[in-house]
């Protein structure tokens, strides 16, 4: 290897820094680098150098980022690029809650695209629906966590829950779906058992994801109400959202209301997310009160 290519992959090492650091140090110590190099060129020694070098330096970038990590400056970032992530989960989430259950309602499974239609429902439902509930909650757990550490945890917890059954849900679906098509000589559609089987089975296990979706809403609805991080009328949302899924699994009929509620609640605390500059939600209707213990 030569000295200029030692010198590049050096200057790409120094740009791992974080940005504040190489701006001020990554051209002098590329300078220091480059004659030491030379030095030890002249005397034969330069691979040892190179080598003590190149460890010492990427021990410098993780010290550097502990201590940004310390300091919180890496979270302000993170929650700065998180405004785009919000929006979009939160368009996400508004899609998987109507385009889905739609698809299931009027979809035909021996229409030519059904199989394809009744798939991509699944993933709207399963994991799109969890990946995107998953980062809101998780992002706005980053903004206002710390005026409500408790409850916001255990949202994200529900919120974990509730997405990893709904991803089961999907999964049963589908598999379901799958073994009906290729056995199609067993005639499974016309086996009551078969039918109740399933249809209690994929009715419980979503009436659990709703359930768990349910507490997430309760617990993020209170702490914005009580701490002031979220608009009083955005917090009520949240709660009345979280009541009804909470009991989705005794009265499925309040299936379609609760979704109507979570696509609301998903777009507005999306928009609210992007429209938030600081890292911390601020609204003109109160002032943040004290964290809960």
């Amino acid at each position: 290897m030569t000295g200029k290519a030692i010198l590049v992959f050096y200057k790409k090492l120094l740009a791992l820094y974080p940005r504040g650091f190489r701006e001020r140090l990554s051209e002098s110590m590329l300078q220091t680098f480059n004659d030491l190099y030379h030095e030890r060129h002249t005397e034969g020694k330069w691979p040892g150098f190179v080598v003590w070098m190149f460890v010492e330096t990427a021990v410098g970038i993780m010290r550097e980022y502990v201590l940004l990590i310390t300091e919180g400056e890496i979270m302000k970032n993170i929650l700065a690029s998180s405004r785009p992530a919000a929006l979009i989960s939160s368009i996400l989430l508004a899609v998987a809650f109507v385009v889905a259950p739609l698809i299931y309602l009027i979809g035909n499974l021996r229409d030519a695209f059904g199989p394809l239609s009744y798939a991509l429902a699944d993933f709207l439902y399963g994991p799109v629906w969890a990946a995107s509930l998953v980062t809101l909650i998780f992002i706005l757990r980053e903004r206002i966590g710390e005026h409500a550490p408790r409850r916001m945890s255990l949202a994200l917890l529900a919120t974990v829950l509730a997405a990893a059954t709904m991803v089961l849900v999907a999964c049963i679906r589908s598999a379901n779906r799958h073994y009906h098509l290729t056995h199609p000589e067993l005639h499974l559609e016309n086996s009551w058992t078969v039918l109740t089987v399933w249809t209690t089975s994929v009715a419980g296990v979503t009436g659990a994801g709703w359930h768990f979706l349910g507490w997430a809403f309760l617990l993020t609805g209170s702490a914005g109400w009580t701490t002031g991080q979220l608009p009083r009328i955005l917090s009520g949302l949240y709660l009345v959202g979280g009541a009804i899924s909470l009991f989705v699994y005794q009265f499925p009929e309040m299936e379609g209301s609760a979704a109507m509620l979570g696509v609301v609640i998903g777009i507005w605390q999306g928009l609210l997310l992007w429209k938030s500059g600081s890292a911390e939600i601020q609204t003109p209707e109160l002032n943040a009160s004290r964290p809960d213990n």
